[in-house]
């Protein structure tokens, strides 16, 4: 199963990031993809329909053989929009077909589809209204129909989630930017009122019973703070993290404030395991910045952070590109 954590988040200087954590039992991190303008792909796997890109866009994902597509897990196009695919299992809902006048979307093939056209959030909003119709469609590689949901930001630094439920899409614009896996964004936030009385600041000492009773050492403040590996404890660390932390300078500080908030909802193998015996893990995490148009990353067993950039140079590619992930740790010996 697919777990993964993702936030937003604005430095001092006015960049805006969307950052994220892949958890899954296999690896995921093989390559960062870019997509040219003008390139002309399917959008699901049962039907033979095709768009053509508006944006160029990088992501990590891939380029499939069988259809020479590209499904991306997330990224960041020419335009400054940002977007993540998340597990939402129990909750996530599809069409057998597309609608009228839309177009029939694989779930796995949505942020590849959204970042191919979307300008800004009002663009990525109205492609779910209007555009397209997520469709029960299995990966032919994973022999299954992904339950997903998205989270997208731009350089507003707001965000948007998407939850394809039963009941219809929703589209929520009014989020904390803050986004984990089942259940549904709405009862994460609510869920967040059992955890007020958690604070960053040391807690008094208190007379007890004739006794003065001190904090043992730092951190008392966030007594009770959840520390499991489930998508609800997750959100909340995630959240109070966002919350809390000291606001970072410019880009780089985000990178690097990023990769440590990502830390402590980050799963090494063999601490989460699945029904059949395999391990869920972080197979990777992205820092995505709005404004530079970067895809820094990191993986399990390479943690140096990597960057693609859609440099001038790069978008005058006019075919797919691939940029290989580097699977071994890059260890720094000084002597």
């Amino acid at each position: 199963m697919i777990g993964c954590s993702s936030f937003t988040l604005e430095t001092k200087d006015k960049k805006h990031f969307l950052s994220r954590t892949m958890d899954f039992m296999m690896e995921m991190a093989e390559q960062v993809v870019y997509t040219p303008i003008n390139k002309t792909f399917k959008v699901a796997y049962s039907v033979e329909q095709e768009i053509t890109s508006k944006r160029a866009f990088i992501g990590l994902g891939e380029i499939q053989e069988y259809d020479h597509a590209p499904v991306t897990f997330d990224g960041v196009n020419d335009k400054g929009v940002m977007g993540a695919t998340l597990y939402f299992p129990g909750y996530a809902s599809y069409h057998e077909k597309a609608q009228a006048g839309t177009w029939a979307v694989s779930p796995d093939k949505v942020i590849s589809v959204i970042l191919s056209q979307a300008a800004n959030l009002d663009d990525v909003a109205e492609l779910f209204q209007e555009q397209i119709t997520i469709v029960n469609d299995a990966n032919p590689t994973l022999k299954a129909v992904s339950p997903l949901h998205f989270i997208f930001s731009d350089t507003t630094g707001k965000s948007l989630i998407v939850e394809p439920e039963e009941d219809g899409v929703h589209i929520i614009k009014d989020s904390i930017g803050v986004m984990t896996n089942s259940p549904d964004y709405r009862w994460h936030e609510t869920n967040l009122r059992n955890y007020l009385s958690i604070t960053p600041k040391q807690h008094d000492d208190v007379a007890f019973l004739g006794k003065t009773l001190k904090p043992f050492s730092q951190g008392s403040g966030t007594f009770g703070l959840p520390g499991d590996y489930t998508p609800v404890s997750r959100f909340v660390r995630t959240a109070f993290m966002k919350n809390n932390v000291e606001q970072p300078a410019d880009e780089t500080a985000a990178v690097s404030l990023a990769h440590h908030m990502l830390e402590p909802v980050s799963i090494p193998r063999g601490i989460v395991v699945t029904p059949n015996d395999t391990f869920d893990y972080t197979c990777y995490s992205a820092y995505i910045c709005a404004e530079s148009r970067s895809y820094y990353y990191s993986t399990y067993n390479n943690q140096r952070i990597r960057c693609v950039r859609l440099t001038p140079e790069l978008l005058q590619e006019t075919d797919y590109k691939e940029f290989k992930v580097n699977p071994k740790e890059d260890i720094d010996y000084q002597n």
